[in-house]
């Protein structure tokens, strides 16, 4: 029933399963099963492109896990979720044309040029804030500092020259390289900057983003026309499933064992992962021919665009700021206090969700925001804080005694449970905030 497909489709098949894979499996294993079943469709692949068709169960299985707790997730959960639904209705639509071979889209790399630059350019225009470029605050210090730590020690602190530098780097990388990519001429040395940029990534623990960026860049290099003659870029196609594979099994048996520190899961796993990302990528950047294209433009590619921009700008409406490549941003955006330096949301905001809180004084340590953070000191805005007592309730038995300020009044609250913060409706889930600090700081979240 299923043959094998060209190489091109399959390699994006095999690119975006491995994300799935390295996107749920890249440090601790909390969905086992979902893991394992993972991991075997893309074995499967390892062994035979006529195994192209699993990656369609990896999307099922991993959306059954992200789509009853979406939108909080991870950013790249959130884009697999979304990338995964199309790519099922693709296989729907089109289903006779890709299973007989004959699927020629028109437009599929520019389609990956303009939606990789739309996710890039939303990640650092969130970074364009006081907060991000503080000396002492940015995220840029939280991202690397385990990497700082194993490579120099505790005692290590990166000069102020070296902070303000890598500040500008990030900005540079994801807000203007991108663009390298649409011109066949700078193509090469856009991809590279990128290649090496989240090889940097993956060993301060993201693997997870790299991954789904690797499927972005791959199909936004390759020559979908030629590629057919590019036989060792296609066999590097193997390499990286292997060492995805093996990334995947390696934070595994860690986890299991207690190999190493808990820190160093993602820094094993990223050291593996990246054997097989500079591999691929220096056998897909060196041998694919950049010509010049001669392809009527459309509106298709800027379908994502749109998409990318509406989904992660919600955050200057008054909507979710959080999941939505906000993610280590040091990004504020209350009235008050936010500090963006191109939006002022006291003109852009039409929903005051954010500016309705509820401050903690006093709670137990392990109720905690999104499973994670600490509350003591913090304040959520209402419907965020109605969320997590809700989650709370439904966790963890017996009574939740809370401190707290609510409209000007100190409230002390036996039992949360029992409380007018337990009535939380259906969507108040689906509007995502972070918690925010008082003493004035814009700390770093994913």
């Amino acid at each position: 029933m299923f043959k094998s497909i060209n190489k091109p489709l399959f390699t994006l098949s095999v690119l975006f399963n491995c994300a799935i894979l390295i996107g749920i499996g890249s440090g601790y294993w909390s969905q086992p099963y979902t893991i394992a079943f993972i991991l075997t469709m893309v074995g499967l692949q390892f062994l035979s492109p006529k195994f192209w068709w699993t990656t369609f169960l990896s999307i099922i299985s991993v959306l059954l896990v992200y789509i009853p707790i979406f939108p909080r997730i991870t950013n790249h959960g959130n884009l697999e979720i979304f990338i995964g639904l199309f790519l099922l209705f693709l296989l729907v639509y089109k289903f006779k044309s890709i299973t007989a071979n004959t699927f020629r889209p028109k437009n599929i790399s520019y389609v990956f040029r303009y939606t990789l630059i739309a996710v890039y350019f939303m990640a650092g225009f969130h970074k364009l804030n006081a907060g991000f470029f503080s000396l002492s605050e940015t995220c840029n210090l939280y991202v690397s500092n385990n990497l700082n730590t194993l490579l120099f020690g505790e005692n290590f602190k990166p000069s102020l020259f070296l902070i303000r530098s890598s500040q500008i780097i990030t900005i540079i990388v994801e807000m203007l390289i991108p663009f390298g990519l649409l011109h066949y001429k700078t193509r090469k040395i856009s991809a590279w900057a990128l290649v090496l940029f989240h090889f940097y990534l993956t060993l301060c623990g993201f693997s997870n983003f790299s991954a789904l960026a690797g499927f972005l860049l791959a199909g936004s290099l390759i020559n979908f026309n030629k590629i057919e003659k590019n036989y060792k870029a296609f066999k590097a196609v193997r390499l990286y499933v292997f060492f995805s594979m093996l990334a995947v099994l390696t934070s595994f048996f860690i986890t299991r064992f207690n190999l190493v520190e808990n820190t160093l899961i993602r820094f094993c796993n990223g050291v593996i992962f990246n054997l097989g990302w500079l591999l691929f990528f220096y056998f897909l950047i060196t041998k694919t021919t950049y010509k010049k294209q001669k392809i009527k433009p459309t509106l298709l590619p800027f379908i994502p665009v749109l998409f990318i921009i509406l989904w992660s700008g919600q955050a200057y409406l008054g909507l979710s700021n959080s999941g939505n490549l906000t993610m280590f941003s040091n990004l504020v955006t209350e009235v008050n206090r936010s500090n963006h330096y191109l939006i002022d949301t006291q003109k852009t905001k039409i929903w005051g969700f954010e500016e309705n809180l509820v401050t903690i004084i006093k709670i137990s340590d392990k109720y905690k925001w999104e499973g994670a953070g600490t509350l003591d000191g913090y304040a959520l805005p209402l419907i965020e804080f109605k969320t997590q007592v809700a989650k709370w309730s439904q966790k963890y038995e017996g009574p939740i005694e809370c401190i707290l300020i609510y409209n000007g009044q100190s409230i002390h609250v036996d039992d949360l449970k029992n409380s007018q913060f337990n009535d939380a409706k259906w969507w108040y889930p689906l509007i995502h905030y972070r918690r925010i600090a008082l003493d004035g700081s814009n700390g770093c979240s994913w």
